[in-house]
């Protein structure tokens, strides 16, 4: 992947500092795992069988 700048909105970049801080790394590299993570998600070779809980695929028509 290459370097980019990501631009953060001061009321997100907050919440993604406390996040940081409760794993203990810095914003950035939490930052980082979270794109890494959404990029993860990108490959449907290893998508979950199932849904998290709460998730709805909508499959019954309702």
């Amino acid at each position: 992947m290459d370097d980019r700048t990501v631009t953060v909105p001061d009321e997100q970049y907050e919440r993604l500092a406390a996040l940081a801080a409760a794993r203990g790394v810095s914003p950035e590299t939490q930052l980082a795992r979270l794109i890494d993570d959404a990029y993860a998600g990108l490959d449907g070779d290893n998508a979950p069988e199932t849904l998290p809980l709460g998730v709805c695929d909508d499959s019954d028509g309702e």
